[in-house]
């Protein structure tokens, strides 16, 4: 099985952190999550790939020991930052799991898409309730009904996919509807529809799989979610998420950063020689390591 993950460098830094000036260097921060990300895949499941853009490369990636790396340069404009994911995935051309670079892995969980017990692999399902998107899909049923993308009564549900795993059959279905979304989108005015980039990646994989009836694993249970929220329902089980503003939190990335030095000693010699380039000048080098010391 292809074990993939994928990072584009923008100079917006990310969705998640309104930009204000001396941001930029939050950039950086990205190197821990990911340097773990990549450590407790390895480890469960031997080689992993990254795609990323070379400037991604230069700064990041190539202080962190990927079993292959692939440059592929980004095309997208930041507001639709899944764009990149979504390209990457669709040169895969075989059964994959994609794990995005924050997502820290305790246990064998791709297992069941693994044996091929079902057709798509996500990370937990977005109840009707706490789905922020739904409003985008009731608001467009003829167009979604017309491209043939959904003609089932909506149920309100979606996906999220900070681990997500597809099948040949079910990539041939869903990137044609990304296709066909995108360019929606774009007419009806990207800048327009809140959380664009969430719905043609998320959104869209749990229209396709609704529409198309195929088999699904959560890794995390939705009831937990709903319950717990996601860092604590994840917690529960060894998974590990840090999404949206998380991975930027002081508290969390010195967590990670201790973590990485205490259990993953091997992996000690990538850290500090990163710091020791890149982030010693930094400003926030001081916020994370010196206040930790």
């Amino acid at each position: 099985m292809k074990i993939i993950q994928s990072f584009a460098r923008y100079d917006e830094v990310t969705p998640y952190l309104k930009m204000r000036k001396g941001k930029k260097d939050y950039y950086y921060l990205n190197f821990y999550s990911m340097l773990l990300s990549y450590i407790t895949l390895q480890q469960q499941y031997g080689s992993v790939t990254m795609f990323c853009n070379q400037e991604a490369y230069d700064s990041i990636i190539k202080y962190i020991p990927y079993d292959k790396v692939e440059i592929v340069e980004n095309q997208n404009d930041f507001m639709m930052w899944s764009k990149y994911k979504l390209d990457i995935m669709k040169l895969i051309g075989e059964d994959f799991i994609h794990v995005d670079q924050d997502v820290f892995i305790f246990d064998d969980f791709y297992r069941p898409f693994i044996e091929g017990k079902c057709d798509v692999l996500v990370q937990d399902v977005i109840s009707k309730g706490k789905n922020d998107t739904k409003q985008f899909v009731f608001e467009n049923l003829d167009y979604l009904k017309d491209t043939k993308i959904l003609t089932k009564t909506y149920d309100g549900q979606g996906f999220s996919c900070g681990s997500v795993g597809l099948t040949k059959e079910v990539q041939e279905y869903y990137f044609a509807g990304v296709d066909v979304l995108y360019d929606g989108m774009k007419k009806f005015g990207i800048e327009e529809i809140a959380q664009a980039a969430m719905i043609l990646e998320e959104t869209l994989l749990y229209l396709i799989t609704y529409e198309n009836d195929f088999s699904y694993h959560d890794i995390i249970p939705q009831k937990d979610v709903d319950k717990l929220g996601l860092l604590y329902a994840g917690d529960k089980i060894g998974y590990a998420h840090l999404w949206a503003k998380n991975k930027f939190k002081k508290v969390h990335i010195q967590d990670v950063r201790n973590k990485l030095l205490n259990d993953f000693s091997d992996f000690q010699d990538n850290l500090l020689k990163f710091e020791r380039e890149v982030m010693f000048n930094k400003k926030i080098y001081e916020y994370i390591v010196k206040d930790n010391s």
